[in-house]
């Protein structure tokens, strides 16, 4: 590849120094600054590219999203609102689907979200049973912590009316089709044909091209697995040959989620385009779909706090087996009850295994208040926050969820910056949508898709903001020395956009290139 001058209107680091040219060396970046600076440096052989009136950004670090199952989803029918405004939408893809579909075929489909539909409830196993009498049905919730199932599901599960699953919904005795948290999804989800090696490569190739064309170089797979331990190793399988034949085309952090120490976690394991070496955990499910775990009750639903999947004294047990194995541990807490227990447990562990640096996670941090941010702190904890939730979700946290005062305090990102914490901000893809500029816009604006400002007190600075894409979010999975800067030494990723977001903070720009070891590897038509 050789030396490569790249000359642009402005080169934007992490930490918002800026300079005329990058210098990129056989894929690392060399330096930036002035013309001046490498006239010394580059000879007949460099190659100079001009970018002309546009900006250089460091790529972007998505600290939290799951990049298999961006690809994997696509192939689902799509139970979303849009393009789905009742249930009547739903039940009609589902009918569509039986019709290409062999008797006994599983129908799968993924981002249904009863608080967007008509009816404000989810389909119920005997409308899903009318639409796909012949095929088991299994539709999974936007925030991926429920689903709905009709009969034949059931059936081919072995569960009944007198089955005692935790989660699994019954009214009146009967069930009612609706799965809520890991265990009542998993009595189904085990059941479903699992992918081959083969399928698991090609989503992995899909999700990295919609990476590159939102700028984003450095990835997670924040749950590889899903707890499944023969699916874990053969995904892990896909990674390696993925990163091995190009397929992999952006630098993935796997965190493997466990349910115990028996669950497979890869070794530790580092490559230029794959990292390996955490371990993911639930504490509680989504605030939208009523299974946070929260202090206080919901509003809507006075007589519910959620779910707490994982007591402090289990918590205790797996974070202490897995520090002494020198795992980073990242663990999903939306409510504050869950935060509040991550965190005891947290500090009884380090309290009797003190350890330098373990960078331990506290994932979305929806609710986090200030005492428990000053605790972080003070234990060395790192929150990465869901804030794409107060634009998608915001509305209806302020008025059904959480009510006015908790839920402008989602996502208190200001907060987090007067504790002096390093944090990251991601997109929980395919969860929500991949677009780390927009991300960035929702950090600094805090305005929800009504158009109305969700706690105006936690918006944060657009040279703030850019940190938690990219530096920051770097640091949080100790790849700081790699990705997430244009610092010299880093490998040449970046994204070419039509205007500096700290410039312009008051609109989002556009990806107009993407470049991944000073190859380009996507550019707007």
């Amino acid at each position: 590849m050789g030396k490569m001058l790249f000359q642009a209107r402005k080169i934007v680091n992490a930490d918002g120094t800026e300079a005329a040219v990058l210098a990129v060396d056989e894929g690392r970046i060399v330096g930036m600054g002035s013309h001046d600076d490498f006239v010394t440096w580059t000879d007949a052989k460099t190659k100079r590219i001009d970018l002309g009136h546009d900006t250089i950004l460091p790529g972007f670090v998505e600290s939290h999203a799951h990049l298999l199952m961006m690809g994997q989803v696509k192939e689902h029918i799509d139970c979303g609102t849009p393009p789905n405004q009742r249930i009547g939408d739903i039940l009609q893809r589902v009918r569509q689907e039986a019709r290409t579909k062999e008797p006994g075929q599983w129908i799968l489909g993924f981002h249904y979200d009863e608080s967007l539909l008509a009816e404000k409830r989810p389909p119920t196993v005997e409308e899903l049973t009318a639409a796909a009498p012949d095929n088991p049905v299994y539709l999974v919730h936007n925030s991926g912590h429920l689903a709905v199932v009709n009969r034949m599901a059931f059936q081919i599960a072995g569960l009944t009316a007198a089955a005692n699953v935790p989660g699994v919904e019954k009214r009146q005795g009967e069930l009612t089709g609706l799965l809520q948290e890991a265990q009542a999804l998993e009595s189904i989800s085990r059941h479903v044909p699992k992918p081959s090696l083969v399928d698991y490569e090609r989503f992995i190739r899909q999700g990295s091209e919609d990476c590159w064309a939102v700028g984003v170089t450095a990835m997670t797979d924040a749950a590889m697995g899903l707890g499944d331990p023969e699916a874990s190793q053969v995904i892990w399988r896909a990674y390696q040959q993925a990163s091995e034949s190009g397929d992999l085309g952006v630098r993935v952090q796997c965190y493997a989620r466990v349910l115990s120490p028996e669950s497979f976690v890869p070794d530790p394991y580092v490559s230029p385009y794959l990292w390996a070496g955490g371990i993911k955990l639930f504490a509680d499910g989504s605030i939208q779909g009523h299974t946070g775990a929260l202090c206080s009750p919901y509003s809507d639903r006075p007589e519910e706090t959620g779910m707490l999947l994982l007591s402090r004294e289990e918590l205790v047990d797996l974070f202490s087996y897995f520090h002494l194995q020198d795992r980073q541990i990242i663990i999903h807490c939306n409510g504050d009850l869950a935060i509040q227990t991550a965190l005891e447990a947290f500090e009884q562990v380090l309290g009797q295994y003190p350890k330098e640096s373990t960078r331990h996670r506290i994932e979305h941090a929806q609710m986090a208040t200030v005492e428990q941010l000053a605790m972080m702190k003070r234990l060395g904890i790192f929150p990465s926050f869901f804030v794409n939730h107060v634009y998608y979700y915001g509305d209806r946290h302020r008025e059904m969820f959480l009510g006015a005062q908790r839920g402008a305090r989602i996502s208190p990102l200001q907060d987090a910056i007067n504790a002096g914490l390093i944090f990251s901000v991601h997109s929980d893809c395919p969860v929500t949508p991949l677009n780390p500029l927009r991300t960035l816009y929702t950090a600094q604006h805090r305005l929800t898709q009504g158009g109305s400002v969700l706690g105006d007190d936690q918006r944060i600075l657009a040279r703030q903001a850019l940190r938690t894409y990219t530096d920051w979010a770097a640091y949080l999975g100790f790849r700081e020395g790699f990705v997430g800067s244009l610092n010299a030494g880093r490998w040449a990723d970046f994204v070419v956009v039509d205007n500096s977001p700290l410039d312009n903070p008051e609109s989002v720009p556009q990806v107009l290139s993407t470049w991944i070891g000073g190859e380009c590897r996507y550019a707007r038509s």
